[in-house]
């Protein structure tokens, strides 16, 4: 994982947060705010990297520490307005970590995008019997990156999920 400006985040644990704007938010937010749950430090700068060259988005995230970010979205620390999620993860994998969120009745209905390396057809068919919002495979290049990333982004502002 990058470097990290001080004034820009601080850390819970394992956890990184962009601090939350000082004015109280309005009913429409003004920032979207993103956890990134991906144990691959490379990918995760990557996806980083292009959140935040949108604007209005604030990032969360989470490298190496999924059952940490679990604990801080039940206990309300974390109150993401969409969910990107890894699927091949130690420890705590990306349906078993989505099936924990779920349980949650305050988080029941957060968006949540599997961004993943996976292409397995069992992935794909766990994805459909399962809560998520979206599949979409990690792209090869940073170009397509930036263009998946922006249009799961623009997905979750309007709230429209389907193909």
């Amino acid at each position: 994982m990058g470097a990290a400006n001080s004034a820009e985040v601080s850390w819970f644990g394992e956890l990184q947060v962009e601090p939350p704007p000082a004015a109280v938010r309005p009913r429409r937010k003004a920032k979207l705010d993103v956890l990134l749950v991906d144990d691959d430090a490379a990918d995760c700068s990557l996806i980083l990297r292009a959140l935040r060259q949108l604007p209005e988005v604030r990032v969360a995230w989470s490298t190496d520490a999924p059952e940490f970010a679990l604990r801080q979205l039940a206990a309300n620390i974390l109150k993401p307005d969409l969910l990107l999620l890894d699927i091949n993860m130690p420890r705590v994998d990306g349906f078993t970590f989505l099936k924990r969120l779920r349980q949650l009745p305050h988080l029941a209905a957060v968006p949540v995008v599997f961004l993943t390396t996976s292409q397995l057809p069992a992935d794909r068919l766990d994805y459909v019997k399962g809560s998520a919002s979206l599949y979409v495979v990690k792209p090869d290049t940073y170009a397509e990156l930036q263009v998946r990333i922006s249009g799961v982004v623009r997905r979750a502002r309007v709230g429209i999920w389907s193909e």
